[in-house]
């Protein structure tokens, strides 16, 4: 499904919405009721609340709510899960989501004991709902990886490093101004407990080395300039990739010398990367510079033979 296994993190989260979502025309009231974060109730015990919110959305005559959520959350995966696999997506996720929860209530405790009437933080009777706080969690982790991506917010675009701050001006504005009804706090409380988790693991969530990302190349980063240092010589980007290209023209060399598939089969099996989320069949194609200068060409290659 979307070019991955019915059973990636990506399409298990999709699935499971989807499902709950379903549910809701049966029995909308009754699941926000029980399920939906609601402050008052987790206080008093249901605590089950700050996770189980993430699966409910706003029931209407289009499924926007549900969409939205579900888009960001596939269009980040795919970016996010080659860099650190599948197990730390979804625990990302899914920790992203619980710590937007328990942001929501401590939100509406503190305007408990402020008064009650600070209009920035959440009311003990406000009920919220969605997977916006584990998506932010992904636009965060997102932001760091690829700080320079352009990422458009309705129609506005956005730095990827600046996109977590802009969506919660936009959604601020939105739920201040106009008709819709926008968790800031929980957005917020998402986006906050990736940065922590990051910073608390930053050997698990930081690899040394990212992806590349197409259309980048057009990027040039700013070089500081001093007195006493001159502007640093960009290197082309061609020049970065030229070890990954040579070692796939030499792959593709060997399997031309190979004379049966059962050859080419055992020879690109030793070579398969683990947890490569390669494209679909018909994106391959060994003339492409950016298939020649991709790490997982051996395992496109493999699928290919196999075919």
């Amino acid at each position: 499904m979307f070019g991955n296994p019915i059973l990636h993190p990506l399409n298990v989260i999709l699935i499971l919405n989807c499902f709950i979502f379903f549910l809701q025309y049966f029995a909308n009231q009754q699941l926000v009721f029980r399920f939906g974060l609601t402050p008052d109730f987790v206080l008093s015990g249901a605590v089950w609340q700050i996770f189980t919110y993430g699966f409910l959305h706003e029931v209407g005559l289009l499924p926007l709510h549900l969409f939205f959520n579900m888009y960001g959350m596939y269009m980040l995966g795919n970016h996010i899960i080659p860099i650190i696999g599948k197990t730390k997506f979804t625990i990302l996720y899914f920790v992203s989501q619980v710590g937007a929860g328990i942001f929501v209530v401590l939100s509406a405790y503190l305007n408990v004991v402020l008064g009650g009437q600070v209009p920035l933080l959440e009311s003990m009777t406000s009920q919220t709902i969605g997977a916006s706080g584990a998506i932010f969690g992904l636009l965060a982790l997102f932001g760091i990886f690829y700080p320079n991506a352009e990422l458009l917010l309705f129609i506005i675009p956005v730095k990827a490093k600046n996109a977590v701050w802009a969506a919660l001006l936009i959604g601020f504005l939105i739920s201040q101004f106009g008709n819709g009804s926008i968790s800031s706090t929980c957005h917020l409380g998402g986006a906050l407990t990736a940065l922590l988790v990051i910073k608390l693991f930053p050997k698990h969530f930081l690899p040394s080395t990212i992806p590349y990302l197409p259309g980048l190349e057009w990027e040039s980063p700013k070089q500081k300039e001093t007195n006493f240092q001159s502007k640093a010589k960009q290197v082309p980007v061609e020049d970065l990739f030229q070890d990954q290209k040579k070692s796939n023209e030499s792959i593709l060399k060997q399997i031309e010398l190979k004379k049966d598939t059962s050859s080419v089969i055992n020879y690109l099996q030793p070579l398969q990367v683990e947890n490569a989320n390669i494209c679909p069949p018909s994106t391959y194609n060994t003339e492409d510079p950016i298939c020649l200068r991709c790490e997982w060409l051996p395992n496109c290659a493999l699928r290919k033979a196999k075919a």
